[in-house]
């Protein structure tokens, strides 16, 4: 049996993207005598979601109105609240709008550079905006943003721990979280802290066909459940279009979907008219397309995502599960004006557009749903707050493009600052009992057990294939029966945690019944007005899983 790691430090972050970056920032910053510790699943500046270069431009959003199109905060929210279908929290939102500015202004103030012209940062206008205010820097700005905030938790003295992954919570005999368990390299790790900040991201990597890198496979989810905390819309997250092969990851947005492409299966046929109801054109789907990268039912570009997950399901997708993808009649000048990164990016990779296809398919991306958070981050068990995709509340059943990286931003800071708070206080008043009585998980129990990676794969095909773009109670119901059978006699935390996720994500979409953003059922395709209600998700006081519905 391995020794543990032990570690001690008054503030946790976990997670080292762009929300974990910013709330060891903030924390540290805001109490320097504090110790603050961030923890991160790979390399810092190379892990997680946020560090991933992954598109022909990542935005984050700010109603600084550089383009003169009448952008304010007052506007920002209504579209935060029209996109979310009536189930995004006004005050979290609120909280974005107005400050959204002054979180960049700061980024800005450390080194962040954005596209700029004539000396002026340029604003775009992404899904679900009104108004142009997005700001970015290529495909990298999450990257960016993370590698300024590296920088200057460095400079201000944040500790850092690579290649560490934890698994669950630590709770002392009153509930709070002071501490966290997992591994860092091979070795089993325990941190004692007197605040926790969940930054861990969201778990595309639970899913087969994903854009996310290793460890984002909902780890945050599960230990805060375990540990008290309640989830929200939890049934809502996105699914789009992202090169399949050659096998890079890279979505699909924006102007490549204005070139027009040809799309056909793996018999050579153009698929898209048949899923295309009557009065409905082909065309004016994929041009909707264009500004709509995610599958939501808000927009008619959900026949093309529905029509691309059927082909693939049905048998007539390519090997690597996609549909061609062809924009060869755009030519090279073309493409290299229209698209330059993902024209680069493909190049690269072996693939020339202007004279080449590539196989298309669909993946999990981003989530809406998570941690159920208040405005300062704080999850309602002491000791723990969360910033980022984890987090649920500031996201309804869809959200704007641009919106996720501003969350980021917004929140770490907030939540940031109160976990500095509350573990100064904890560390003056010493009323809680910082060791508990003993350690949630086995240290030989962290990773997959002999025969659990075959139940991890199997988990992985079948939440992708019965949580994503079409949804039935038949198939939700078939995943809930596969954890039921499975979590018996799981072992590892990481299988645990696992199968905990799959159980939080179906239900939820199970208790939906309507179509409502990113969630289609195609058992009630309409959107009904009496489920202008989120559904929140629990540990029953005899440990059952509790689906409730909750008016905003």
């Amino acid at each position: 049996m391995k020794s543990m790691v032990e570690l001690k430090c008054d503030v946790l972050v976990i997670g080292g993207g762009a929300a974990g970056s910013r709330a060891a920032y903030e924390a540290k910053r805001r109490h320097p005598e504090l110790n603050v510790t961030l923890v991160v699943a790979g390399k810092y500046g190379l892990s997680g979601s946020t560090n991933l270069i992954a598109s022909e431009s990542l935005g984050i959003n700010a109603p600084f109105n550089y383009m003169g199109d009448g952008d304010s905060p007052e506007v920002y929210l209504q579209d935060m609240l029209e996109t979310g279908g009536g189930l995004s929290d006004p005050v979290l939102c609120r909280v974005i709008a107005e400050e959204a500015c002054a979180r960049i202004e700061e980024l800005m103030a450390l080194g962040l550079q954005f596209d700029s012209r004539d000396g002026r940062p340029v604003q775009r206008k992404l899904s679900g905006c009104t108004k142009a205010r997005s700001l970015t820097c290529g495909g990298s700005t999450g990257r960016e943003i993370v590698a300024v905030l590296k920088k200057a938790n460095a400079a201000i003295g944040v500790n850092v721990l690579e290649n560490a992954r934890i698994l669950d919570l630590v709770q002392d005999d009153n509930g709070r979280v002071c501490g966290a368990v997992g591994l860092v390299g091979e070795e089993p790790l325990h941190v004692s802290a007197g605040a926790v900040v969940l930054a861990t991201g969201g778990a595309g990597r639970a899913f087969r066909k994903n854009v996310n890198p290793p460890t984002v496979e909902g780890d945050g989810w599960a230990m805060a459940y375990r540990a008290g905390a309640r989830l929200v819309n939890m049934e809502f997250f996105q699914i789009g279009p992202a090169v399949v092969k050659p096998r890079i990851k890279f979505i699909i947005h924006s102007h490549m979907w204005r070139l027009r492409p040809k799309l056909t299966n793996a018999l050579g046929e153009e698929f898209l008219g048949r899923y295309c109801p009557t009065g409905v054109d082909v065309g004016e789907v994929v041009d909707a397309k264009a500004m709509s990268y995610p599958f939501s039912v808000r927009t008619i570009a959900m026949y093309l995502d529905i029509a691309i997950f059927k082909e693939i399901l049905e048998g007539r997708g390519t090997p690597d599960d996609g549909i061609i993808f062809d924009v060869t009649h755009a030519g090279e000048e073309v493409l290299r004006v229209k698209a330059p990164i993902t024209y680069e990016f493909l190049k690269n990779a072996g693939v020339d557009l202007a004279r080449e296809t590539i196989e298309l398919g669909l993946v999990v991306q981003n989530f809406n749903g998570g941690v159920l958070i208040d405005a300062d981050g704080f999850t309602g068990v002491e000791g723990l707050y969360a910033a980022g995709e984890v987090t649920g509340g500031v996201h309804g059943s869809d959200r704007p493009g641009g919106n996720n990286l501003i969350d980021t931003q917004v929140f770490g800071y907030r939540a940031g600052r109160k976990a500095a708070e509350a573990a100064l206080c904890f560390k003056e008043k010493g009323t809680c009992r910082h060791a508990p009585k003993g350690l949630p998980v086995k240290i030989e129990g962290v990773s997959p057990q002999a025969g659990e990676e075959a139940i991890l794969e199997k988990s992985a095909y079948l939440y992708y294939r019965e949580l994503t773009v079409v949804r039935r109670a038949q198939g939700l119901k078939k995943v809930l029966e596969f954890i039921d059978a499975q979590k018996r006699q799981a072992q590892s935390q990481m299988l645990i945690n696992r199968l905990l996720v799959g159980e939080i994500l179906a239900s939820a979409a199970l208790a939906r019944e309507e179509s409502r953003g990113t969630h289609y059922r195609e058992d009630f395709p309409a959107t009904g007005s009496d489920w202008v209600k989120r559904l929140v998700v629990y540990r029953g006081p005899d440990g059952e899983l509790v689906v409730k519905t909750e008016k905003l």
